[in-house]
């Protein structure tokens, strides 16, 4: 499946059908692809505004760093599936005899450990959708303060859903230095979404004189 190649009635429909996927960490990734957008949408309207000259340079920085999260969240919601699937594969595998076993084991563990890579590396690029989103908050075009917002708020959502779909999987992965790596990490992850979001909230209730 290629998401970037089906409507979006039909994503929701695939979602809906009582399959497993496309499931949580497909729809993070395009969740935060919508968020991207809209913050791409904010420069895009703040260098259409010569009263914010001063900024268009930071602007095209944005829209370039958001043009390129977007193809990537993409590619995290095929590769999501993927993941799934391989998972649910290695499971599959026969394990009659002591060698079969092993092998289905170390097929397991090895799907996991991509199972849970795979919506990690989803949230590390939403965490860079929030700072754009921080960029466009405090300094661009204010008629759009809102869209601002709502991008933060989608992708610090999306955030939460991928690193749940992070959690569950290293929940079963056996080797400790990958599960203590990537807890690690989600943790500084986290603390790095929730700070850039009181910052463009406070931005929001500075400039655009209201509270969400």
């Amino acid at each position: 499946m290629r998401f970037d190649d089906i409507t979006l009635k039909s994503f929701c429909e695939r979602v809906a059908d009582g399959t497993p996927t496309p499931g949580g960490g497909a729809v993070s990734a395009v969740v935060g692809a919508f968020a991207a957008s809209l913050i791409e949408m904010v420069a895009n309207l703040t260098i259409a505004r010569k009263d914010y000259a001063e900024w268009h340079s930071e602007m095209e920085k944005v829209i370039e760093s958001m043009q390129k999260c977007r193809l990537e969240l993409f590619q995290f919601a095929d590769k999501d599936v993927q993941a799934f699937d391989e998972v649910m594969n290695a499971y599959k595998l026969p394990k009659d005899t002591q060698e079969k076993k092993k092998q289905r084991s170390e097929a397991i563990q090895k799907a996991l450990e991509n199972a849970a890579h795979v919506p990690y590396r989803t949230c590390r690029c939403l965490r860079e959708v929030l700072n754009a989103s921080e960029v466009v908050a405090k300094w661009g075009n204010v008629n759009a303060i809102s869209d601002s917002i709502s991008a933060a708020e989608l992708a610090r959502s999306a955030f939460n859903s991928a690193k749940a779909n992070v959690l569950i999987n290293v929940k079963y992965i056996k080797d400790e230095s990958v599960k203590k790596l990537l807890l690690h990490e989600m943790e500084t992850f986290t603390g790095e979404v929730e700070g850039i979001m009181r910052l463009v909230r406070k931005a929001v209730k500075e400039r655009g004189g209201f509270e969400v």
